[in-house]
């Protein structure tokens, strides 16, 4: 699937989230355990739900991009499910280069996703 969301946050900010690739997936780990994620954005993640993930609680994770050589760790917080039964891991207190490597790989399959959606058409 090819999407770009965007979700107007109420700062007035935007998150951006993509789909995965799935050839070239996001690998994220929740308590070592490996999550498969929908979207991803620079502040969270929608993943799959799973039995082991409590809403409200925190928990810590890795996240390896395939835009970047160095991989990310910290904590995200698990939310409430939305509609269709994802919940979204917001991370918390990221570093500003962990960001950054985020909105590197956002920008980047935003512009994967551009460019098939326009070979497509």
């Amino acid at each position: 699937m090819n999407a770009i969301n965007v979700a107007a946050k109420p700062s007035g900010r935007t998150a951006y989230r993509v789909v995965p690739d799935r050839d070239d997936p996001v690998i994220f780990q929740i308590e070592g355990t490996l999550t498969r994620i929908v979207e991803i954005s620079a502040q969270c993640a929608l993943t799959s739900v799973t039995d082991e993930l409590k809403l409200g609680r925190r928990y810590p994770f890795s996240l390896d991009l395939p835009t970047s050589r160095l991989g990310i760790s910290g904590y995200v917080d698990v939310l409430p499910e939305l509609d269709n039964g994802d919940v979204v891991c917001l991370f918390v207190d990221l570093a500003p280069d962990e960001l950054d490597q985020i909105h590197r790989y956002v920008l980047a399959r935003q512009k994967q996703v551009i460019r098939q959606l326009r070979d497509s058409a």
